[in-house]
C-alpha cells in the first residue's frame, strides 16, 4: 500500500502517527525512499523503507466508523482466556504484535474482564497496559480528542458492560 504525506499511520512496533513526508531519490526508486512517520506518543520520527511498509504491518489508522465498532466491542461479552499463563500469554502477545485494533479491543475487554474476576498476573497487567496505551493513541489520532478523553470513554464503555451484567446476574 503506499501512502501520501498527511496521512496517519500505524506502525506496529511504534504506534500512531503521522507521515510527514517522503524522502529518499527519485519516486520510481521505491528501494531507496522512505516515509517519515511522526510519532507523537514518544515524542519520535521513524524512517521507513516505502518497499518495506507493508511488510512491517504499517496500516493505515482506523476510521471514525470502526471507531464506534471498537466501542460496542468493548461493551461486548468477553471471550475466555486460557487458565495457563504462558498459554494466555502467548495468545495475548501474537494479538498485541498484530497491531490490529480489533486485536487490541479484544485484548483490552477481554482482560478487563478478567481482572474482575479474578486478579491478573504482572505480565497480564503490562499487556493490558500496552493495548490500552495502543488502542487509546491510535483513537485519540483518529477524532482529534486528547488520549486522557479517549481512555474515559473506553472506561465508561467497559463499565457499562460490566454493570449490564451485573444488573443481570442481580436475584429480582
Amino acid at each position: 500500500m503506499q501512502f501520501s504525506v498527511g496521512d496517519k499511520v500505524i506502525h506496529p512496533q511504534y504506534g500512531p502517527g503521522l507521515i510527514t513526508n517522503i524522502v529518499g531519490s527519485e519516486p520510481s526508486d521505491t528501494e531507496r525512499r522512505y516515509y517519515v512517520i511522526e510519532i507523537p506518543r514518544k515524542g519520535m520520527t521513524v524512517h521507513t523503507p516505502v518497499s518495506m511498509a507493508g511488510a512491517l504491518g504499517v496500516r493505515l489508522a482506523m476510521s471514525h466508523s470502526r471507531s464506534r465498532r471498537i466501542l460496542e466491542m468493548l461493551g461486548g461479552r468477553p471471550h475466555p482466556l486460557p487458565e495457563d499463563f504462558r498459554a494466555r500469554h502467548d495468545m495475548l502477545w501474537e494479538r498485541l504484535g498484530t497491531g490490529q485494533e480489533l486485536q487490541l479491543a479484544g485484548m483490552v475487554r477481554d482482560l478487563t474482564w478478567r481482572q474482575k474476576l479474578t486478579h491478573l498476573t504482572k505480565k497480564d497487567s503490562d499487556l493490558l497496559r500496552k493495548a490500552m496505551d495502543l488502542l487509546t493513541s491510535e483513537m485519540a489520532l483518529v477524532s482529534g480528542d486528547t488520549v486522557s478523553e479517549v481512555r474515559e470513554t473506553i472506561g465508561a464503555a467497559l463499565s457499562a458492560a460490566a454493570a449490564s451484567v451485573a444488573k443481570r446476574l442481580r436475584p429480582e
